[in-house]
């Protein structure tokens, strides 16, 4: 079982003079590095990359050619990659509309609107379906 610290008599101790010292130290310092992603990694070479995006290599093939420089990255991080860095350029990512395949363009009925012949008209020919009053 671990002791409950007791923050009353941990105030009484602290030297703040001391804690301040410290902080303003931290302040001018840059943080500690985190680990490095791939994202960061091919940072660098990011334009060049959505270059060839944009001249129709696909992520899968430029995953291929980074895997003999060695950068082992796999085609859906490469995607996710491309689209942070296109996404970063305009502010937000762009959305894909999403269209119905051929198999929801060849099984849907159309729609057909009801027939005038169905309609009751009045006596009077205004154009009008119902019955009218007099």
């Amino acid at each position: 079982m671990s002791n409950r610290v007791d923050y009353e008599q941990l105030a009484a101790k602290l030297d703040y003079v001391a804690l301040e010292k410290k902080l303003a130290q931290l302040a001018e310092r840059q943080p500690p590095k985190r680990r490095k992603t791939v994202a960061d990694v091919l940072e660098p070479v990011r334009e060049r990359l959505l270059a060839l995006h944009r001249k129709g290599w696909s992520s899968a093939q430029l995953c291929e050619e980074l895997k003999g420089v060695p950068i082992p990255v796999s085609p859906a991080r490469m995607r996710e990659c491309l689209r942070r860095w296109t996404a970063s350029g305009n502010g937000a990512a762009k959305r894909r509309v999403r269209r119905p395949g051929k198999q929801a363009t060849t099984n849907a009925k159309p729609t057909a609107a009801p027939s005038p012949t169905g309609r009751s008209k009045s006596g009077h020919d205004d154009g009008q379906p119902g019955l009218k009053l007099s």
